[in-house]
């Protein structure tokens, strides 16, 4: 809990796989694993491992109760439908379609950048601009419209409210026993965050929702929010409006943050390494005019090369999510872990793994071309890679992260 509480503990836990191997208990009741051949049977689809105690800090309440979040859910028939119902409005195809929505908010952050260009004195707080248009367009592909945080700064306190949930969940996740006497009490929660951004949000909600209410096809321009009403228009049973709600508060609060960072990312170890930014640098400009768009930039094997490679180094996700070894117990590494005992993969050890990217704590992009690595050592890699975390609920994370990415180097 210190360890979290410092922001060291992804440098610990590294630093104890080194010295002691694949397994380290980092608590009494929980084990870190380091083992890529473990990542898919511990956090994949139809795993047997159910969520840890460490989930429920990220619990929400309205008028019903515990609001249905997919992240949070043990309760796989719902958690499954919940999934299914929405599938297609996460698909990539289906995003790319909403890519006139990013371009308006990667317009604004190109003339600021421009801005900023014609005063040489100038120096940008990059983190800060990068979650603001982060926010920004992820507001804009759920909503088709955005609350333009890249000028108004944090106006209505959610950058805020993110940062103290996410830093109460992973100090206090680590004692779970606590949180229903600390924000888990709903009368506590809504003292501590207030909710003027949340009441903002619901009335974009709602607007969207009564904006879709007339579809019956996905013919034409249409929001996030407005495919998931079509989807219910069409099965009534597929999906409640509390559920709907659900996804579009979940793309606020997990899309936005987890690509931010993986954007801050990029641009930090791009500029740390002038050879890399100047070899990415000169793709770009060889093959790209302004505006672009996501199908030209995604056959551009520097630049994702540049993606990964950042966001190996620093994945949006710092610690391992942990599950409960099922009843029976189970071999993990070679060993008996009985049942009940917290298990987890941490994205930024896995990531560190010698065995499978050499010189893993060197920031090399070409690591992943096929011209310098071997199709075995490729195929292991993208096995091993997890910024966001692994299973069925990443998919979100992972999308919005390669859309946003791909726009942002409309600036470059």
């Amino acid at each position: 809990m210190t360890s979290v509480y410092g922001g060291c503990s992804q440098d610990d836990d590294i630093a104890l796989h080194e010295a002691y191997g694949k397994i380290v208990r980092i608590s009494p009741n929980t084990l870190s694993i380091s083992d890529p051949a473990e990542i898919n049977r511990i956090h994949g689809l139809g795993t047997k491992f159910i969520k840890s105690k460490f989930y429920s800090l990220a619990e929400d309440y309205d008028g019903e109760g515990v609001v249905p979040d997919p992240f949070i859910l043990t309760d796989r028939r719902l958690h499954s439908r919940m999934k299914r119902s929405a599938a297609n409005a996460y698909s990539l195809n289906i995003l790319i379609k909403l890519e006139p929505c990013i371009a308006s908010v990667t317009d604004r952050l190109v003339e600021k950048l421009k801005g900023y260009a014609k005063e040489e004195t100038t120096s940008v707080e990059v983190a800060s601009l990068m979650q603001a248009y982060a926010m920004d367009a992820v507001f804009a592909l759920t909503f088709g419209k955005d609350f333009n945080h890249m000028d108004g700064g944090d106006h209505l306190q959610l950058f805020r409210t993110a940062k103290l949930g996410s830093d109460y969940m992973a100090i206090f996740g680590q004692i779970a026993w606590i949180h229903p006497y600390l924000l888990g009490n709903p009368w506590i929660a809504k003292w501590f965050f207030g909710d003027q951004g949340i009441l903002k949000m619901m009335e974009l909600c709602y607007s969207e929702i009564v904006a879709g209410q007339d579809r019956t096809s996905d013919e034409g321009p249409m929001t996030f929010l407005q495919r998931l009403v079509l989807n219910q228009r069409q099965n009534l049973s597929s999906l409640t409006d509390r559920e709907l709600m659900t996804h579009a508060f979940n793309n606020i609060a997990a899309g936005s943050d987890t690509t931010a960072t993986a954007l801050r990312s990029v641009i930090y170890n791009t500029l740390r390494h002038p050879e890399v930014h100047e070899k990415l640098k000169a793709e770009l400009r060889s093959t790209l005019s302004y505006p672009v768009d996501f199908a030209t930039t995604n056959k551009l094997p520097y630049l994702s090369a540049v993606i990964k490679e950042s966001i190996r180094v620093h994945p949006s996700v710092g610690m391992l999510l942990a599950r409960v070894v099922p009843e029976g117990g189970a071999e993990i590494c070679g060993h008996y872990i009985a049942s009940g005992v917290e298990v987890g993969v941490n994205p930024w050890v896995v990531h560190r793994d010698a065995a499978v990217y050499a010189e893993p704590h060197r920031f090399y992009p070409d690591r992943w071309l096929t011209s310098v690595s071997s199709e075995e050592d490729l195929t292991l890699m993208n096995r091993s890679f997890i910024p966001f975390g692994h299973g069925a609920h990443t998919l979100e994370a992972m999308i919005f992260e390669a859309e946003a990415s791909v726009e942002d180097q409309k600036g470059m």
